[in-house]
């Protein structure tokens, strides 16, 4: 009986030992050859882009190499492209110059504004001049003033643009000197483009600067300064029925 015992103990164990034995080896084998297998997919993926960021970055080193010479390239046709213009800006501002100069000394230039002769009358304080009587003929440059200065003054020149019944201020100038008595031309500092029928105003800054007669001209005034932007109502101005004519104008090439 005992020895019956023992072969039954051994007989459960091996039942039991049976029942729990480890999963399929083939089924753990099957798995481990599908994870190689993506592994290696995986591993292949990694090197073809790998390879292609190889190839990309070729590509960039290869273009920034050409952008860096492009860009040598255009700072220097830019820098002569510069030199070549300032060398033009300087003949084509050498011949102006010449040109103006000549027309100058031949008096040649157009001329707009009261005869420049000496004059009965002379104002008792300063005053704005508004020549409402020579507006601009056309279009084109002025590059200074004549005058027949009764004494030496300073005085401004303005250019006004019709605007309705009124004008405004679209520029002026530095303040300008007449050194002494007499015709004088007075340059501007530079030329400034006019427009058919701008008028022309003149701030003298002491009184009886140039002189004028009455009955032959329609030269406004007031006490009044304007600044450039401003503007002014004609029917403001004094002097309608004066009709003054000042020996004062412009001088510059119009169309």
């Amino acid at each position: 009986m005992k020895y019956y015992s023992i072969a039954s103990y051994l007989l459960l164990a091996l039942t039991l030992s049976a029942c729990q034995t480890p999963p399929d080896v083939k089924q753990v084998e099957a798995q481990n050859l599908q994870l190689q297998t993506e592994l290696a997919q995986a591993q292949n993926k990694i090197d073809a882009l790998a390879s292609e960021q190889a190839r990309l970055q070729r590509e960039i080193d290869e273009l920034n190499r050409v952008k860096t010479v492009l860009d040598t390239e255009k700072t220097v046709r830019v820098q002569e492209s510069s030199e070549l213009r300032g060398q033009v800006r300087r003949f084509v501002q050498r011949q102006i110059d010449m040109l103006k100069e000549f027309m100058v000394q031949s008096d040649l230039l157009d001329y707009v504004g009261g005869e420049l002769v000496q004059r009965s009358n002379v104002d008792a304080k300063p005053l704005l001049l508004v020549d409402m009587a020579n507006p601009m003929p056309g279009s084109g440059t002025i590059t200074g003033v004549s005058a027949h200065f009764v004494k030496p003054g300073t005085f401004n020149v303005q250019v006004m643009r019709p605007v309705d019944d009124q004008l405004i201020v679209i520029w002026q100038s530095a303040r300008l000197k007449a050194v002494s008595s007499g015709v004088q031309r007075v340059n501007f500092p530079v030329s400034v483009g006019v427009e058919r029928d701008d008028v022309i105003a003149y701030q003298f800054n002491e009184a009886g600067v140039v002189s004028f007669d009455t009955g032959t001209g329609d030269t406004r005034y007031t006490d009044d300064s304007v600044a450039l932007g401003e503007l002014v109502n004609v029917r403001s101005l004094r002097g309608e029925q004066d009709k003054r004519a000042y020996s004062v104008g412009v001088y510059g090439l119009l169309n």
